[in-house]
């Protein structure tokens, strides 16, 4: 063996001796290591076999270096053959030595290692399913903690979530990334890293589930990792380019999620302090950042409206272009941004110059996008977009041909399935609708006009997308259908399509503040839908309509909060997996695209699929859930079956009026019967609605109605306001509806009838219980029935009044601080409701120091019944601001409606607003009062305005007169208790003081 013995002998000791001598069997590997002359790495390799050969169970610490020598030669020539020795020898050494071996970590790491290797090699599972077992084996064996085999770990699961989508694999390795950080010191020049690593797999999971809390950590991690890179590194470390990057883009989509004007700005510094770092040659860095800053200079300009983002927007692109060579793959992209930024610019300035920009460069952009690019569906779809906008600017007909062919082939290249086949459809949908103004053939009118429904069809019907999206097509299917000559159920069918997109607009996975303001998106939907269901005599699915579209988030507080959490004390697993599927199938639908870069992603066609099988996924979990005993209506809006039963203690007259068309009509529901009565009211147009509306508004500012406590203005000169508003609602709403129940004035309180109003839109603002002719006797609507209000109808079904109440806590601000106006009427208040609760009701008071925000609320959980005699407001930019003013801040509505509180009576509301509702949102009822009843308060007594501080005292003393004179408190009786106690108001002060008595109702059962 003379080629061995020369490399077996270099300090001429023999054979045997160095087979045994661990400094002299390593020497080549050791030298190796110095070198980096490969050839050393052969003779290590080829001594260490020849050892093996001589001695083949003697050391496994001979099979686990062997092992590793094969995986550095791996490395460095990448020969499959010697990461299969490694993994053999390796194998080998594992097996001969127990779990406690001072290598076992070690080689575990190395087989770990190379499954990894030849994972990406091969893309067989089960390679990566090894690598995660012996990671989390070495983990195993490291009870302190071991940050780089933690990070590994967490990266693999990473790694397995990305070829296989399995989200519980983002889970543990967000579990292992965040223990990794916990246990490492910032001195490790890792860290920065795994922070990184982290915050990437925090945005995997937030694009997957779209739970904004995963943007926030995301964001944290980077941000961390750029500190500690700078402490490391000193001031222009490698890597701070690259990690500023990254934070950019974290922000931006934080930004592109929740539109927060300081997540804009921090991208934008992002990426200027990239330029300031990097040097001029470091042309991809610069790119990226200049490319980034003119995305975010137009995300600015649609935000605040300055032109000058524009010019600067444009600006950036340009160099950013003219850094790009013209075969970049990059290029398209960044032809697309400059077309957004000039048609952004036409928009602003009409000037037409600009849109032919626009159209040069998104049509410069198509002609070099490959047809097997998946970018270009969506170029086409803009590309389309433009030339229809040119059209509706100068009415070429070959501009609307153009834009058809454009868009039908964006759509014809996006499959079923993918998140934005929905948009592409209603687009395609608008310009087959354009077509028709140019079309005079009957025959193909009709034809185009189908083709147009069929898109807005498909659209609203996908299963995944944008639900706004969608629902804009249901809308527009539903009155492309209505106005043309389509049949009245498939305008039904369109309508019906567009209520149950409610839902997944307002996402119960977002939060309270999130679902408020999409709400705004749906408008006058339910009224719209429920008056031409109403026209077509469909009684039934108008008030279903009518339930499911209004009160939304009330409704998912009462209805949808309760069953995932039922479902989840039955079978937890299948409830967390439910809500996983259902979060991921959303997110997927609702997140915008990419703020910037193109990084190479899924194709077309892996998107479709994935959301194919999480929607099938969806439907078979809930098909699931509902075979469950007493699961059966899991998620299922209310059937009109259900809702009449509202009818509990007299008839729910439910209003509704559709302004547009100037359709008013009642449905009115009575206890025992399911029939649903319709009672049309003409005489209430648009105008009517209109009128009211502006005349009861400007007569509550001119009487500054807005605090009590307030000194009010003299009220005479504007009396004739509300008088006229109580008149037309008398003649038009409330005359006709006790018409048509063959009501009569009754003198006796305990003979008058109990009605209980729900409205939409207007009236959701207008007192209908205080409607009448207060110059003619026996005309008012107190003289015919007890007026309650209810927000919506599962509020009245939900509710389960308290036939006993035994206990109330009365809660009051004389002083509160910040508030210029003292209430010094509360004392009176309070003096007045414990001298009736005396030897009835246990009663407890908190004024003012004592009551605190979590004070109130604790004994709130304590007490049957809540007395609240302070200051509130009505928050409209946020309604879930809106609060009752306590010493150390405010009781928020979502506070309040968090508790959900159990068996409960009534809730006295003895402040100002607590029952105004928000004209942007007249549907939604989000009063202080409406949260009551969400919060389980099933009887509330609230102000509609500010009253005066010495009427509320005097009302407050008769309705406890009331309610305790038989010795018990009995809460079902609190709307006939108000009513007396306002009649006696009416008695004191006179019928023409309006704004002072009108403003108290009482709202619930």
């Amino acid at each position: 063996m003379p080629l061995v013995q020369e490399h077996l002998y270099p300090t001429g000791v023999g054979l045997i001796s160095l087979l045994f001598d661990r400094d002299q069997m390593d020497y080549y590997h050791d030298r190796f290591h110095q070198t980096g002359d490969i050839s050393d790495l052969d003779k290590d390799i080829e001594y260490k076999c020849l050892g093996l050969s001589l001695y083949p169970d003697e050391d496994p610490c001979l099979f686990g270096h062997l092992g590793q020598s094969y995986l550095c030669r791996f490395r460095q020539k990448g020969s499959p053959s010697d990461l299969e020795h490694c993994i053999e020898h390796t194998t080998v050494a594992v097996s001969l030595v127990p779990s406690q071996h001072r290598h076992m970590c070690e080689w575990l790491t190395t087989l770990s290692k190379c499954h990894h290797e030849r994972f990406q090699r091969s893309d067989r599972a089960i390679d990566l399913d090894k690598d995660i077992e012996y990671k989390s084996k070495a983990v195993s064996l490291k009870p302190e903690g071991d940050p780089n085999l933690l990070s590994a770990l967490g990266h693999s699961y990473r790694v397995r979530f990305g070829r296989f989508g399995n989200t519980d694999d983002l889970d543990k390795a967000i579990e292992h990334g965040q223990l990794a950080i916990s246990i490492a010191t910032n001195e490790d020049p890792k860290l920065p890293y795994w922070l990184n690593q982290l915050g990437l797999t925090y945005h995997e999971r937030f694009l997957r589930r779209g739970d904004p809390s995963d943007l926030d950590m995301e964001v944290d991690c980077i941000t961390r990792a750029i500190s500690l890179v700078s402490e490391h590194q000193g001031d222009l470390p490698r890597d701070l380019p690259q990690q500023l990057l990254i934070l950019s883009e974290a922000y931006c989509r934080r930004y592109n999620r929740f539109g927060y004007s300081n997540d804009l700005q921090n991208a934008m510094e992002c990426n200027a302090r990239v330029l300031s770092l990097i040097e001029p040659a470091s042309y991809s860095y610069q790119i990226r950042a200049l490319t980034n800053l003119s995305i975010l200079c137009l995300l600015r300009f649609e935000k605040f409206g300055n032109p000058n983002d524009i010019e600067k927007g444009i600006e950036y692109n340009a160099r950013a272009y003219s850094l790009t060579s013209d075969e970049h793959a990059e290029e398209p992209f960044r032809l697309n941004n400059l077309s957004s930024l000039y048609y952004a610019r036409f928009e602003h300035l009409d000037d037409l110059s600009d849109l032919e920009q626009a159209i040069e460069y998104s049509a410069l952009a198509v002609s070099l996008t490959a047809d097997s690019n998946g970018d270009l569906a969506g170029q086409l779809d803009k590309l389309g977009y433009y030339i229809h906008a040119r059209w509706h600017r100068l009415g070429h007909p070959s501009d609307l041909h153009r834009d058809i062919v454009h868009k039908e082939r964006a759509v014809s290249l996006t499959p079923e399935y993918h998140p934005q086949l929905p948009s592409r459809l209603e687009n395609l949908g608008r310009s087959y609708w354009g077509r028709l103004t140019l079309l005079k053939c009957r025959y193909h009118f009709r034809q185009t006009q189908r083709l147009a429904l069929d898109c807005f069809r498909r659209s609203c019907l996908s299963e995944v997308g944008n639900p706004e999206i969608r629902l804009k097509s249901a809308r527009m299917w539903a009155q492309s259908a209505r106005d043309s000559e389509s049949t009245t159920e498939e305008c039904l069918d369109a309508y019906q399509a567009a209520i149950n997109l409610i839902p997944h607009v307002a996402w119960l996975g977002t939060t309270v503040v999130q679902r408020y303001q999409s709400l705004g998106k749906l408008s006058d939907l339910a009224s719209e839908a429920a008056s031409i269901a109403i026209a077509a005599q469909d009684y039934r699915r108008a008030l279903e309509w009518l339930e499911q579209g209004r009160s939304i988030v009330m409704n998912q507080s009462l209805m949808l909060r309760s069953p995932l959490d039922c479902l989840r004390s039955v079978n937890p697993s299948l409830a967390e997996h439910f809500q996983k599927v259902a979060d991921e199938l959303h997110a997927n639908g609702s997140q915008p695209q990419n703020c910037y870069s193109k990084a190479p992603g899924p194709s077309l066609e892996e998107i479709a699929l994935r959301n194919r099988k999480l929607a099938k996924e969806h439907a078979d979990l809930l098909s699931q859930v509902r075979q469950i005993p007493g699961f059966e209506n899991f998620l299922k809006p209310k059937q009109a079956d259900e809702l009449v039963s509202a009818a509990r203690t007299g008839p729910v007259v439910v209003v509704n009026i559709y302004e547009p068309r100037g359709r008013c009509d009642a449905l009115i529901l009575r206890p025992g019967t399911t029939d649903i009565a319709h009672v049309e009211l003409p005489n209430f147009t648009s105008q009517t609605a209109a009128n009211v509306r502006s005349v009861f508004s400007s007569s509550i500012v001119r009487g500054d109605l807005a605090e009590r406590g307030v000194r009010k203005k003299p009220i005479q000169d504007q009396e004739p306001s509300f008088e006229d508003v109580l008149t037309v609602l008398w003649n038009t709403i409330v005359k006709p509806v006790l018409d048509y129940l063959e009501y009569k004035p009754r003198t006796s309180l305990e003979e008058l009838p109990h009605v209980t109003w729900c409205t939409t839109g207007a009236l959701s603002l207008l007192p209908l219980h205080a409607a009448g002719l207060y110059r003619t006797s026996g005309a008012c609507a107190s003289d015919y029935i007890v007026s309650s209000y209810a927000p919506n109808l599962t509020a009245l079904i939900s509710s389960t009044p308290l036939p006993t109440a035994t206990s109330i806590l009365a809660v009051s601000q004389e002083m509160t601080p910040g508030q210029h106006c003292h209430l010094p009427g509360t004392v009176q208040e309070l003096a007045s409701i414990e001298s009736y609760a005396k030897g009835i009701l246990t009663y407890a008071q908190l004024t003012n120091k004592e009551a605190t925000i979590e004070t109130v609320l604790n004994m709130m959980e304590k007490y049957d019944c809540i007395h609240l005699a302070c200051h509130a407001h009505q928050s409209f930019k946020d309604p879930t601001k809106s609060g009752f003013f306590l010493h150390d801040g405010t009781l928020d509505l979502v506070s309040v409606m968090q508790r959900s509180f159990k068996n409960k009576g009534l809730a006295f509301l003895s402040a100002c607003q607590t029952a105004m509702g928000d004209e942007a949102l007249p549907d939604e009822t989000v009063h202080l009062a409406s949260s009551m009843l969400t919060a389980g308060y099933p009887s509330v007594i609230a102000t509609m305005w500010s009253v005066w501080d010495k009427d509320a005292p005097f009302v407050s003393d008769r309705v406890y007169d009331v309610l305790l004179k038989d010795g018990r408190m009995d809460c079902r009786e609190s709307a006939k208790a108000l009513h007396y106690a306002v009649a006696e108001l009416r008695k004191k002060i006179g019928n023409n003081q309006f704004a002072r008595w009108v403003p108290f109702i009482h709202i619930g059962l």
